[in-house]
Order: C-alpha cells, then sequence, then structure tokens
C-alpha cells in the first residue's frame, strides 16, 4: 500500500508539473509522470495478487525501458510517410536535443503496456473471460499474413492517405506468423489452444494506457496533435475519437515484439504474463526452454 501511495503522489506531482509553465521541470515531466503510471499498476498487482510484473522480472525489468526506444522509432518512421501525428515543442531544440529527449520518453512505451497488460490478464483470468475451443492454425493462413503485413509497409509509403490503419496491424501480421511458425511463445500459440484471455488483456490495458496518453498530453508541452485523414472529427483530447481504435492492436503489436525481444535473452514473455505462481518462484521458471 506505501508504493501505491508514494507512486500515486509522485504521478500527481508530475500531472500537475507537466501541464504546469514551470521553467525546465514541465519539459521533462513526460518520463517522471509515466514512471509512475508504471510503478502504479505494479504496484496495484501487488495489492491484489501479491504479484507484478517488476517482482517477476527483478533488475531485468529495466530492459523494458532498453526495447521500448527502437520500437517508437520505428513508428516514427512510418509516421514520416504517414504524418499523423506532429510534435509542438516549447522552443526550438537541435537535433541531437529532440533524438535524446524522445529516446528517454519512448522508452517507457513497453513497460507501461506490459505492466497494465499483466494486471488487466490478472483481472480477466479471475473470471474466466477469454477461455474457449481450441483453434486451427494452418501455415498457409499465416504465410498469407505475412505477406500482407509486408505488402502493408509499401503500401503506406505509397498510399499513406488511404493506407494509414495498415500502421496498427502489418507489424503483428509479420511478427505473430513469425513467432508461431518459429516455436517461439506467442499470441496466436495461446489462441490456438483456446485462450483468448492474454490477447483481450492486452487490447483492454492498451486501449487504458491510450487514454493516459491522450489524457496527459492535452495541456502538456512539449506535446503533439493529429491530422488524420477522413476521421478527424470529434476529438477526444487531441485524437479523432475513431482514432483510439489503433490502440488495441498496438497492444498486441508491444507483446508480439517483446516476445520476440525478451527471447534473445531468453526470457518467456507468456510466461510471464500468464503463469501463475506463489510468492516464491525461481527466474527460471520463466526462462525459454528451448
Amino acid at each position: 500500500m506505501g508504493l501505491l501511495f508514494a507512486s500515486a503522489l509522485w504521478t500527481i506531482a508530475w500531472w500537475t508539473l507537466s501541464w504546469s509553465s514551470v521553467p525546465i521541470l514541465s519539459e521533462y515531466s513526460f518520463f517522471p509522470l509515466w514512471l509512475g503510471y508504471i510503478l502504479i499498476f505494479n504496484a496495484v498487482s501487488e495489492i491484489l495478487f501479491r504479484d507484478s510484473l517488476i517482482r517477476r522480472m527483478g533488475g531485468w525489468f529495466v530492459l523494458l525501458f532498453l526495447v521500448s526506444t527502437p520500437l517508437w522509432w520505428f513508428f516514427e518512421w512510418l509516421n514520416s510517410y504517414l504524418q499523423n501525428w506532429h510534435y509542438v515543442f516549447l522552443h526550438s531544440i537541435s537535433p541531437l536535443h529532440y533524438v535524446i529527449q524522445a529516446s528517454i520518453d519512448f522508452s517507457t512505451v513497453v513497460p507501461a503496456v506490459l505492466s497494465s497488460t499483466f494486471l488487466f490478464f490478472r483481472l480477466l483470468e479471475a473470471r474466466r473471460i477469454g477461455k474457449s475451443h481450441p483453434v486451427a492454425i494452418g501455415r498457409p493462413w499465416l504465410l498469407v499474413a505475412a505477406a500482407i503485413g509486408f505488402a502493408s509497409f509499401y503500401l503506406m509509403q505509397a498510399f499513406p492517405r488511404e493506407t494509414f490503419p495498415l500502421a496498427w496491424i502489418a507489424p503483428f501480421l509479420v511478427l505473430e506468423p513469425f513467432l508461431y511458425i518459429s516455436g517461439l511463445p506467442s499470441l496466436l500459440g495461446q489462441i490456438a489452444k483456446g485462450d483468448w484471455t492474454l490477447t483481450i488483456a492486452v487490447m483492454t490495458a492498451t486501449f487504458c494506457t491510450g487514454l493516459f496518453w491522450e489524457l496527459w498530453n492535452y495541456y502538456s508541452l512539449p506535446k503533439w496533435y493529429y491530422t488524420i485523414p477522413y476521421v478527424d472529427f470529434w476529438r477526444v483530447f487531441e485524437m479523432p475519437i475513431l482514432g483510439y481504435a489503433g490502440y488495441p492492436f498496438f497492444g498486441i503489436v508491444v507483446v508480439s515484439y517483446s516476445i520476440a525481444v525478451l527471447s534473445v535473452v531468453r526470457w518467456n514473455l507468456i510466461a510471464l504474463l500468464t503463469h501463475r505462481f506463489g510468492e516464491r518462484f525461481e527466474h527460471d521458471e520463466f526462462r525459454l526452454i528451448r
């Protein structure tokens, strides 16, 4: 309870600063504010389940910050063609300053999504939400999905106004078939067993995370705003209301990407998020056995 109280106070303080005009502090509030969000979700998990993603990963949790930055730079590359979001700064900064500050801020994306996914999975699992019959997944369909994913990257460059939603779909159309066919843990692997719980959890958790991204962005500087073709109406904060539909699919990308990256250091992300253990466990229980 103490961690939750301290994390909440920390988050409220940085939220206040991010919407203020306090020199320097308001400009660099994004990382500490989202660190508070991450700690809050882990603290709530500890209170409800005496377990959390930080507890399970220990010092390795820092790795999530490191792998997060290149993921969002990938989406920045896509946006260089799509031009769906744009940044506003309080004053002009150098390109090097921008890269450093942005990289630090981008580092919070993966730990925020996975920490909230951990909590939402526990809540859904307790109610046995997402249990179904096994699903047969044919290899030919996986190859078709991957081909569509790869083709989508070309289409986004050639026809950005018409294909911008593919930014949130194409990556997992490539990643999930690769993970499943290679025998690595995957969301498709869970679905094949008839278990949709983790997929529902990550989509719900990322939608929740997205609401806070947009809320905290609204009065902040630096900030971002959107220019989205065809659906640029009924804004909730800066985001057009239909734009929120992208967040659940982005969550799938985050999990698929994280599975692939963590497998390099032998961590099984599916086990980290889904397996039930008591208060005492060995980290080897979350290692890939190949």
